[in-house]
């Protein structure tokens, strides 16, 4: 017996999500997600941006991208990007705390694939030619 009334509705979204992950098979999925971490950061670096975490502390599902904060790189307002990135029906995160604004995070992880990831892309493209 539990304590109090348990999150029932969680308990099977959690077995409905392992299903997929093992029968998509663990080596599969990360290396899907390593690929799209790569073509994350292939994308900032074609626009001219840095990564935050110091080379070989990148994560795979998520790219957290220096706007500007290093010398020479990229600065862009980043809440006018999250707008134009919204508008065209995807969200992106502008940094929290102290790097609010001088990061934005883009999400590669779950069940994302190239597929889905390339209108993101585009969307990116578009929003950083308005800025």
């Amino acid at each position: 017996m539990t304590p109090s009334t348990p999150s029932v509705g969680h308990v099977y979204a959690l077995a409905s999500k392992l299903e997929d992950i093992f029968s998509e098979g663990l080596e599969r999925r990360y290396a899907r997600h390593a690929k799209l971490a790569q073509m994350t950061r292939d994308w900032a670096a074609r626009h001219g941006f840095s990564l935050f975490p110091e080379k070989s502390f990148e994560s795979i599902t998520l790219t957290c991208v220096n706007n500007g904060a290093k010398p020479g790189g990229r600065v862009i307002d980043v809440a006018k990007f999250q707008k134009l990135i919204k508008d065209r029906g995807f969200l992106i995160d502008g940094g929290y705390g102290r790097i609010k604004g001088t990061t934005f995070r883009i999400s590669n992880m779950g069940d994302e694939t190239e597929a889905t990831m390339n209108p993101l892309y585009a969307a990116l493209d578009a929003a950083m030619k308005q800025l």
